[in-house]
C-alpha cells in the first residue's frame, strides 16, 4: 500500500437537506424557471425531497408545470405534485 494513500483520499462529510432547505431550493429554482407554485405544493415537494432526493424534486417541476398548463392553470398545485409523483 502506498505511503501517501491517506493523503490522496479526501473525505467530505455531507448532511442530508432538511425539508425547509429543500423548500427554499425548490422555490429559488421555480423563480429561476419563471414557475409559480402554491405553498402547499412547495411543502409537499419538500417532504418528497426529504424521502427521496433534491434532484428528484427539481425534476418534478417541469412535468408539474406541463400538467398545470394542460389543466388550464398557470400555477402548480398540490394535486399536480401528487399526480406527477405517483407517475414517477
Amino acid at each position: 500500500m502506498p505511503v501517501d494513500l491517506l493523503d490522496r483520499l479526501v473525505i467530505i462529510r455531507t448532511m442530508p437537506y432538511s425539508v425547509d432547505e429543500i423548500v427554499q431550493v425548490v422555490s429559488i429554482r421555480a423563480q429561476t424557471e419563471s414557475l409559480t407554485i402554491d405553498e402547499d405544493a412547495l411543502v409537499l415537494l419538500g417532504e418528497i425531497g426529504a424521502n427521496t432526493s433534491l434532484r428528484y424534486v427539481i425534476q418534478l417541476l417541469t412535468p408539474g408545470m406541463i400538467l398545470a398548463k394542460t389543466s388550464g392553470r398557470d400555477t402548480i398545485t398540490r394535486a399536480d405534485v401528487e399526480e406527477i409523483d405517483s407517475l414517477f
